[in-house]
């Protein structure tokens, strides 16, 4: 832990942007803690979550899996996973955990993500799940993340040709709809805002390498799509896919989601991008559930989770 620390603060450095952020997230987080310990009591105590289930061999390939209230013997439930934040949802949901920056680069997490969603569409079944029904939902990297291994996914479905980005192979068809939530879509652009917020390109540059090289065109699920062209052959491997992002985003600009959007459509993809109105890049999974009465993302979330299934 004490060399994996001294790493990161050799990347970020004495700059005092990230200090103030630091510090401005350790007060945030406080002010949470009510609503933080309350979730706390719920994943420790609760019979409904199944903890640290190993998806893979690595030592960070665990997933939680989070079960329905009510359940019929025998009735088989929709089936979320969730890269990577885990949430209330009234379905079986799998929480994923990746390799974080500190401890891989790009392939790493992509590598992680891929076997876990393999591993779901695999087992589900055996817990209760439908595995005619299974949505993938990515938040924020996770959301990057999500949609770089179904579009890599799908373009080796319509190659033939095995990539590593898309290791270990699993079928896109397997997953009925692909859902993201404040996503990073264009690495590049986001390398440059975050630089001006505090978080310094140096260490972007780190996590968004293959093999030791800064690739941010290839890990940008937005350079994918641009590069497919129209009426593209991966492009019939894609599920319905939704972007979800607030227009008060700071983190991640909504012209990310927007930019995204536009490709996927022109490429061939049913896109759909929902961008809501003042919503921030925690507001979907902290502050709204925790404010309670209607939830934004539930709304949705839920139609295209419980919608018909594909024929």
């Amino acid at each position: 832990m004490l060399r994996l620390a001294v790493k990161l603060w050799s990347y970020l450095g004495v700059g005092y942007r990230w200090t103030m952020n630091l510090w401005r997230l350790i007060i945030y987080a406080m002010l949470l803690l009510p609503g933080f310990l309350q979730m706390i009591v719920f994943y420790f105590f609760s019979p409904r979550v199944i903890r640290n289930v190993a998806y893979g061999r690595g030592p960070r390939q665990m997933l939680d899996w989070y079960l329905p209230k009510q359940s019929i013997p025998g009735q088989q439930h929709p089936v979320v996973i969730f890269v990577t934040v885990a949430q209330h949802a009234p379905n079986a949901l799998l929480s994923m955990r990746w390799a974080g920056c500190q401890q891989g680069n790009a392939l790493d997490m992509l590598q992680d993500v891929n076997t876990g969603i393999s591993w779901v569409c695999r087992r589900c079944g055996m817990h209760r799940g439908d595995p005619d029904n299974v949505v993938l939902v990515g938040q924020s990297a996770g959301g990057q993340l999500g949609a770089l291994a179904l579009m890599r996914q799908a373009e080796q479905m319509a190659s033939g040709l095995s990539s590593e980005q898309a290791f270990p192979p699993w079928n896109p068809a397997d997953v009925r709809a692909f859902i993201s939530i404040s996503g990073a879509y264009d690495m590049a652009g986001l390398a440059e805002h975050l630089h001006k917020r505090g978080l310094y390109r140096n260490l972007f540059d780190q996590i968004m390498s293959l093999g030791g090289t800064p690739s941010m065109d290839k890990l940008s699920p937005q350079c994918v799509a641009s590069s497919w062209g129209k009426a593209a052959a991966p492009a019939a491997f894609m599920p319905p896919v939704m972007l979800v992002h607030g227009t008060a985003d700071k983190s991640v600009p909504s012209t990310q989601a927007q930019a995204l959007h536009t490709a996927l459509v022109e490429s061939g993809v049913d896109s759909t991008c929902r961008l809501v109105d003042h919503a921030t890049h925690t507001v979907f999974l902290l502050e709204g559930p925790m404010r309670g009465g209607k939830d934004p993302l539930m709304a949705l979330m839920l139609p295209v989770i419980y919608g018909l299934k594909a024929s």
